[in-house]
């Protein structure tokens, strides 16, 4: 029997059983202590300006693909579990998303990122426990689920992968996105192929050293994610039932033999659905479907 046959050969109370041990991991994740709900401000660095965050001791400055932080003198500022008492400087010369370096204040963490954008390009986004978001979330609504909404699919990976640039969520900024393959479906008797890029990871200060030069560069927020498909899509609930940027899925691609259905009932909102201070992706217009996907989560509690 195909994973697409046992799902929806289960009955009611079994599928209702599946999703929901989907929907409370994906809560669990959304509360987690430094998850998404957690994010408490965003500030953008510029060339030539040095910068205080309002709530974390120590300033930042920029000068192109460098960063660096002092730190404020009695303050316990840690990065990588040492505590800083010099100013730290940061190069990342990579033009793509990286999620770069942690910076921790009594239970503050401090990420600072890189992005791709006319004027942006670094910022440091606070992570906070005691967030607002984080403490007056009460769950994310979301449709019935329905095994009408488990479809069969069939993801086709690529041979070369591409590169992809989508718009963002804030003006003047960009990502450059990493097709790895296609789900195509039907519905309603008509054909329709995602386009499924490659999976982000949220962790910071991935690096990677030459082993010839012994030199380190950090590493793009796509690590540790190679059985993962990340796909972004929006329907024509957008703006009314869910978020208006769109939602996204998650697929597993380890045996992409055995990939024979998408389940939308898990499709979830971006981050940025739930919280002013994200960067979030748009869908590429590919993955814009022409009619009302009532599945998955609504638009949350927040807008």
């Amino acid at each position: 029997m195909t994973d697409y046959q046992k799902l929806t050969t289960l009955n009611q109370q079994g599928y209702q059983t599946h999703w929901a041990q989907w929907h409370t991991k994906r809560e669990r994740a959304l509360k987690a202590p430094y998850g998404w709900l957690s994010l408490r401000s965003i500030d953008w660095l510029e060339d030539g300006k040095t910068i205080q965050l309002n709530g974390f001791p120590g300033s930042w400055s920029q000068n192109k693909n460098t960063v660096t932080y002092y730190p404020e003198p009695d303050k316990k500022v840690t990065n990588r579990g040492v505590i800083l008492t010099e100013p730290k400087e940061i190069v990342v010369e990579n033009a793509e998303d990286v999620n770069v370096e942690d910076f921790d204040f009594e239970g503050v963490r401090a990420q600072l990122i890189k992005r791709l954008g006319s004027d942006k390009k670094f910022a440091v986004r606070q992570r906070d426990p005691q967030s607002k978001f984080r403490q007056d979330f009460t769950g994310v609504p979301v449709f019935e689920p329905t095994q009408k909404w488990v479809l069969p699919a069939k993801y086709v990976p690529l041979s070369e992968w591409k590169n992809v640039q989508t718009a963002a969520v804030l003006e003047g900024l960009s990502h450059n996105e990493t097709q790895i393959g296609n789900l195509v479906f039907e519905y309603d008797g008509h054909e329709y192929s995602f386009v499924v890029f490659q999976g982000h990871n949220d962790d910071s200060g991935l690096i990677e050293t030459d082993r010839v030069t012994g030199k380190t560069r950090y590493l793009n927020n796509r690590q540790n994610r190679e059985n993962v498909g990340l796909i972004l899509f929006k329907d024509q609930t957008n703006g009314n039932e869910t978020y208006g940027g769109g939602r996204r899925l998650k697929i597993d691609i380890s045996d992409t033999n055995k990939l024979d259905y998408v389940d939308f009932n898990s499709a979830a909102n971006y981050p940025c659905a739930l919280s002013y201070f994200c960067t979030c992706p748009f869908p590429p217009e590919q993955n814009i479907l022409p009619f009302k996907l009532t599945a998955g989560e609504k638009t949350p509690n927040v807008y």
